[in-house]
């Protein structure tokens, strides 16, 4: 009788979920469109209930955003300002994009400033609110080296430091 009970016990157990990868791992994500396709490199929040993304959406057009997620809600729209300090340097406020458990920015001079700190920064502060007023903060490591902000970037066509020139396509 027990083996039978450990065996449903075991057939009913889910399989392990894979685990994220290791922090600042650069990874490429394919789209289900295959003209499109993401590198994404991030890391969670000291604390596990949060994760800072430095991502590349590639396709038609190529778009980086610095994205955070949450696992509490954080109430979606409006925009509202996040502001980041890296090494208790001066912070850095912006209004993000905001979706029920997660806040972006995609505008390049921001996230030229916010990716070339980031490159460098060893101990990253956030902070925000909810939808409601309520406070969010969470504290990142930094990455071991510009690299993983770099491969990010470059598989935008950014470079590191350098806002993108855009050019915008020919009416007709």
């Amino acid at each position: 009788m027990i083996s039978i009970l450990s065996l449903f016990l075991q057939a009913t157990t889910p399989a392990p979920a894979t685990p994220p990868p290791a922090p600042w791992t650069v990874t490429l994500r394919p789209k289900t469109d295959p003209t499109m396709t993401s590198t994404v490199a991030g890391t969670p929040s000291d604390d596990g209930n949060g994760r800072l993304v430095v991502r590349c959406d590639s396709g038609a057009q190529q778009v980086v955003s610095v994205q955070f997620f949450s696992k509490s809600p954080l109430g979606g729209p409006p925009d509202r300002p996040v502001t980041l300090t890296i090494d208790g340097g001066t912070p850095m406020g912006a209004n993000w994009e905001f979706v029920e458990k997660g806040a972006y920015i995609r505008e390049d001079m921001a996230v030229t400033t916010i990716t070339t700190a980031l490159a460098k920064g060893k101990v990253i502060k956030l902070a925000t609110t909810t939808a409601t007023g309520d406070p969010v903060t969470a504290s990142f490591a930094g990455p071991p080296s510009a690299e993983p902000v770099t491969k990010v970037l470059a598989a935008c066509g950014y470079t590191l430091g350098t806002p993108p020139v855009r050019i915008e396509p020919k009416k007709k």
